[in-house]
Formats: C-alpha cells, structure tokens, sequence
C-alpha cells in the first residue's frame, strides 16, 4: 500500500510540473518578450530617414517662404523607453519678393544642423507609437543674393559636366552672400506606424528650433537675428 500510495503522489507531482521540468534540463529554452524582437533591424540602434516642409517663425517668416527639408539620424535605443539621437537636416527656402523689392534682384537661403537629442518613447510603436525628443544643436544658415545679370550670348554644351544649353540661358550675377553658425535648440513630438510587422516603422515629427544668433553688425548697430522654424517631415524608421 505504501508503495501503491508512493506512486500515486509521484504522478501527481509530474503532472503539476511546469513545462520546463517536465522537458528536462537538457532541452533550452528561449524567452522573448512579446514584441521585442521586430523593435530594430539592428540591436539598439535604429535609423530614419525623410523629407518634408520647414515653416520659418518670427522674424525668419517676415524674410523667408516655407520650405523644403531633408532629415537623416541615427538613434542608439538604451531602452525600450529611452535612447540618444544623433541627427543631420538641410532646409532651403527663397527670400520673400517683399523684402527684395528691386527689379531683377532674388535672394535664397538655406540652414543646416547637426543636434543631439534625447528620444522618450511615450509609447513604443506595436504598432502605434508617439515620441518626444530634444536637445541641443550647432546651426548653420547661409543667405544669398543674386541678380539678374543678363543672357548667355552662346549657348554651352558640355556632356561631361552634365550640362548642355541648346538655347542662350539666363545669367545672375551674386551681389552679396553671408553665412553664420550659431548654437540653438530644439524639442517636438512624433508619432509612428510599424509596417508588415517587421522593424519598419512610418513617422511624422514636428519640432521647434530655436537659434541664437548673437549680435551681428549692422549700418544701425548690432542687431539679433534669431532664427525659429517648425520643420514638419514624413519618412521611414528602421
């Protein structure tokens, strides 16, 4: 009876062991958290890539028209929550033809910027994210002003350098051009969207910058000319 009673309470035991044991020690085991493993095409970093509209504010709007910009980063993830960005955009936008009210005169302008933000995932992308990130970043700005200076009286074809004018074409001429690089700031909200289940992810940001431009000299006197802009860009996450 002992050993009847014995073998009953084995058998019990075996039954109410947890799968593990009861594959045996031998057998491995893996554990992934449910959606861990599509976060990134690379462990802890990720990287993006877009384009979209850069709207100038303050006195930037009084000058400038919105433009266009071009957005590259790469991002190291801590955590599923936290992660450091590294990031590059260029943005190009003509002067508005109020500020240069002379016949024939056009003028252009153009910022770029490298930033390091801090990235918190509000909530990770499975598959609906949102994001905020900020921080610092050296901007460089560059403004050129260019006049109608006549027309080619020969027209020019040169296969090698990819340029080839089958008619006389119009000439400008640079009456002045300046560029500065300052330090300025940045903050903004993103939202994205993973595709076919995998690490691809569409996202939308827009982000505040604000630029310290110090004082620059001017026929008045020293003048500020703080730069603010709101890109808004569309693109891919890996």
């Amino acid at each position: 009876m002992r050993f009847i009673s014995g073998m009953t309470l084995g058998l019990m035991l075996l039954a109410g062991a947890p799968p593990a044991l009861a594959q045996g020690s031998d057998t491995p085991q893996t554990f992934v958290s449910s959606g861990e493993e599509h976060e990134s095409l690379v462990p802890h970093v990720g990287f993006n890539i877009g384009g979209g509209l850069s709207f100038p504010l303050g006195g930037s709007a009084d000058n400038f028209d919105t433009g266009g910009a071009f957005q590259a980063g790469v991002t190291y993830n801590i955590s599923r929550l936290i992660g450091v960005q590294a990031e590059y955009l260029y943005s190009a936008y003509n002067i508005q033809s109020t500020v240069l009210n002379a016949a024939g005169v056009n003028g252009n302008h153009s910022m770029q910027y490298g930033d390091l933000n801090a990235v918190f995932n509000v909530l990770p992308a499975r598959p609906f994210g949102i994001y905020l990130l900020g921080g610092p970043g050296v901007y460089h700005r560059r403004v050129e002003i260019t006049e109608f200076a006549g027309v080619a009286t020969v027209p020019y074809c040169d296969p090698w350098l990819y340029i080839c004018y089958s008619t006389p074409v119009a000439v400008d001429a640079v009456l002045g051009s300046r560029s500065r690089t300052d330090f300025g700031l940045n903050a903004g909200v993103g939202i994205s969207l993973r595709l076919f289940g995998g690490p691809l992810r569409l996202y939308a940001e827009g982000r505040y910058h604000y630029i310290f431009s110090g004082d620059i000299d001017t026929a008045a006197g020293p003048k500020k000319a703080d730069g603010q802009y709101i890109p808004l860009v569309f693109g891919l996450r890996l």
